[in-house]
């Protein structure tokens, strides 16, 4: 149990941090709901669940200054949801502080390290918003010690009741005290403590973590009652004992095990074997345990006379001890929660995070089912197999069989044609033939009739094979997916943010964030999605000035929508700003000399001038823009998803920045085709048409070779000529593919059209990293290797190589 909580169990600290991010996910969108609509306690709710579970988990892993940190959040965030403070700009800053404050402190630890910078300022911060914060709890306290005073003794028996499950001392077998007093150390005692859970505890089910995570500041816990895997599930549990090894005294413990807000009262006592208890006398428990007779109601009236009288005595004589109490070990504890902290980067280590799939379980229970399916066909193939060797078998015995009786027929051939010699009409002679004969044309009958069944059973079986193939495989692929809404779900935050720097108003609006992608795709696409967002935001919606200047609103409105078509999915970013001036980047083109001042552009040239490396229009340098490292970086990354980013813009009306994504990069559709001996794979995404063409069809303009296609010219590529392929064949007919990415066509000329098929992409590794205009490879049903065309590079580098041979050709 006590390995399972180590802060050195690596499975333990992977399992925090994939829980932690997500809360703290969590309480960064709803602070954000909470500050456009402070009436939502559904949001308020969310966001003091997430911030409890998160300070309760940090404290079981016992990152003591995660979770120190996280419970003046939620004090804050208590005052709130008490209605005790309004929901305000000032709050909803520092409450996004305090989240930035937690991210950093996981990725300090997620490195093998602590965070270090002081948070005294923003803990300040905090404060400010719960005064009277030591006052409640004095408050709260008071009536505990001050219970006693009163005449009716209940009063003070009630909250102690639901501590006492039995009203009797811990009593263990003999086997188990020995076998859990073994581990006590020298000094140490073996107690019981016994916690009552306070229900309306809206995090009640991790209350029983926490204490446990408390208890280990003054011994070992040994033994839970539930058992600790019990209490790690998501189940409330009003009364928890817990075995525990210390050399402290029940009044440490006891207070140690205390959680406000969590607990309702707490109880240590020392254990005893069964055997000891036995020999004592019966009077013995009563004195024992005063408090627990009380609730008891079975228990005669005397007994319930001297309880309530050491009741009221007790609190009275316990009164400063308890006050003192209250300081020590708090002292005690945060001396403690100090010393890992220190030494914490000696010790720690770096966590590797996997990356973490959260699959929706009927999607496991699909691939389930599959499974079984399978095993279902596998048990009809054993049978199909099965009754093949059969046949087979039986095959081979009617084949002797026929040879044997071809083989007398042959025998008896010499005795028939004597007897025809002898004056036997052949009439007789046939009729002889066939009596004896006759039935060797029926002995394949029933083996084919057989085989004919066997075949058709083997046809379904290989046909059924082939469906719960191809749906594993969409299976296995949906698992993979994930809603577009990971990264979608972090940009109200940044447009906030962005929105205060640059002082304007945007409404953030989004769309499609149902919408699923591939898990790997999504990982690389914040990045790119990330800078467009605060290109419209800084480039192009206006200042609230110029937008009502205009006779625009005041508030400016950015679109993030995703959409499926087809294999790929489109994310729009889009504005209604003041749009891309093409002069500006014109002008600004010139003067960074990547065009002629002469050249004349069109508006989709200008627009895509903005993607070069470097290019900027902002005026000055900002932390938002102006050192022309964003929009490349989109550009580069997407074409890295084997993607396309477009862009199209209207003066005064605003710009859309379009991404074009395939679902998946782990399985696409490809066009197989034939150049010389050669297979090559195409993208069918990148795939236009493809026509059958005669060699006197392609014409040759400026050394390029090209292709009128419905009165458009195509430029045409040799792929044997760009992978000095030797061409085999001459052919009066070849086959033209014509691709296109990013507004361009090219026709790829290749020898011959297998047809489409499902390809497996692997990637290209050691000396074939580099091979220019090749994706990957994939492995073909016949076991033959093919690469996959990089239909983007084509077009960059083909026609320039196709260029330099035609004169390379030209000049000889």
């Amino acid at each position: 149990m006590s390995d399972y909580l180590d802060i050195n169990n690596e499975e333990l600290l992977k399992d925090f941090f994939t829980e932690a991010e997500q809360q703290v996910e969590n309480l960064e969108s709803n602070i954000l709901v909470i500050e456009n609509d402070p009436t939502n306690h559904e949001a308020i709710d969310e966001i003091f669940r997430a911030a409890h579970t998160l300070k309760g988990g940090s404290a079981t892993v016992e990152m003591t200054e995660l979770s120190t940190f996280t419970h003046t959040v939620e004090d804050v965030l208590d005052e709130i949801r008490s209605d005790r403070v309004q929901v305000t700009e000032p709050v909803v800053d520092v409450l996004l502080d305090s989240i930035d404050t937690i991210k950093a402190m996981l990725e300090s630890r997620a490195n093998g390290s602590v965070y270090q910078d002081d948070v005294t300022p923003l803990l300040e911060r905090l404060r400010a918003f719960i005064p009277e914060k030591a006052d409640k709890k004095a408050k709260k306290s008071a009536p505990v010690q001050a219970a006693p005073a009163p005449a009716p003794a209940p009063v003070q028996a009630a909250p102690q009741a639901p501590a006492q499950s039995s009203g009797e001392v811990p009593v263990l077998s003999d086997d188990e005290y020995a076998e859990l007093s073994q581990v006590c150390e020298e000094g140490q005692k073996l107690w019981c403590v016994t916690v009552a859970f306070d229900e309306s505890n809206p995090m009640n089910s991790v209350g029983g973590i926490q204490v446990f995570a408390a208890l280990k500041a003054c011994g070992s816990v040994l033994k839970t009652v539930p058992d600790f895997d019990a209490l790690y599930e998501d189940e409330f549990y009003p009364i928890v004992k817990y075995y525990l090894a210390s050399s402290s005294s029940s009044e440490d413990i006891e207070d140690v095990a205390f959680l406000s807000d969590v607990t309702l009262s707490t109880d240590a006592q020392v254990v005893e074997p069964e055997s000891a208890v036995k020999a004592k006398p019966a009077a013995a428990p009563v004195q024992s345990a005063p408090v627990q007779a009380a609730p008891v109601q079975s228990a005669p009236k005397p007994v319930e006379t001297v309880v309530q009288k050491e009741e009221v005595q007790a609190p009275a004589a316990q009164t400063p001890a308890a006050a003192e109490a209250e300081v020590k070990p708090a002292e005690t504890k945060s001396t403690e929660a100090k010393a890992p902290a220190k030494g914490a980067p000696a010790t720690g280590t770096h966590i590797q995070q996997g990356s973490v799939l959260r699959v929706d379980s009927k999607r496991i229970d699909y691939l389930l089912n599959l499974v079984s399916e399978t095993v279902i066909t596998k048990a009809a193939f054993n049978q199909t197999a099965a009754q093949m060797s059969d046949i087979q078998v039986q095959f081979q015995a009617i084949d002797a069989a026929y040879r044997e009786k071809i083989r007398r027929m042959f025998d008896q051939l010499p005795q028939y044609l004597e007897e025809i010699q002898t004056g036997v009409s052949i009439k007789e002679i046939k009729t002889n033939i066939t009596q004896e004969f006759g039935d060797v044309v029926n002995y394949f009958d029933t083996f084919e009739s057989q085989l004919k069944n066997l075949s058709v059973k083997f046809r379904s079986s290989t046909q059924n094979l082939g469906r719960i193939a191809g749906e594993l495989q969409e299976g296995v692929m949906k698992i993979r997916m994930v809603p577009i809404n990971q990264i979608f779900s972090r940009f109200p935050r940044v447009v906030r943010d962005l929105q205060r720097d640059l002082n304007k108003k945007v409404n953030l609006v989004i769309e499609g964030e149902d919408t699923e992608l591939d898990k790997t795709v999504i990982d690389d696409l914040l990045d790119p999605v990330m800078h467009c967002v605060r290109n419209s935001v800084d480039h192009g919606i206006e200042t609230p000035e110029v937008r009502a200047a205009a006779g625009k609103p005041e508030e400016g409105t950015l679109l993030l929508k995703a959409s499926n078509e087809g294999n790929q999915i489109i994310i729009d970013i889009a504005d209604d700003g003041a749009g891309i001036n093409v002069e500006k980047v014109k002008q600004k083109a010139i003067s960074k000399g990547l065009i002629h001042p002469n050249k004349i552009i069109t508006d989709q040239e200008a627009y895509q001038l903005i993607f070069m490396p470097g290019f900027s229009t902002a005026d000055k340098i900002s932390n938002v823009s102006g050192r022309g490292v964003g929009l490349d970086v989109v550009k580069t990354m997407i074409e890295k998803l084997n993607g396309t980013v477009s862009v199209t813009s209207e003066p005064g009306k605003g710009t859309k920045f379009s991404i074009r994504l395939p679902l998946t990069l782990a399985i696409i559709q490809g066009l197989l085709v034939r150049v010389g001996k050669e297979v090559y794979s195409i993208p069918i995404a990148s795939v236009i048409e493809s026509q059958r063409v005669k060699t006197e069809d392609i014409s040759t303009i400026d050394n390029y070779e090209v292709l009128n296609v419905r009165n458009e010219v195509i430029s045409i590529l040799r792929l044997s000529r760009l992978f000095n392929i030797k061409e085999t064949t001459q052919s009066d007919y070849s086959f033209v593919v014509i691709v296109g990415s990013e507004e361009k066509k090219i026709g790829v000329m290749v020898d011959s059209l297998i047809g489409e098929e499902d390809v497996v992409i692997k990637p290209l590794r050691d000396q074939f990293t580099n091979s220019p205009g090749i994706a990957g490879a994939s492995v073909l049903g016949d076991g033959s290797v093919s690469l996959i065309i990089d239909v983007r590079q084509l077009l960059e580098l083909g026609v320039r190589q196709e260029l330099n041979a035609q004169a390379a050709q030209g000049s000889v």
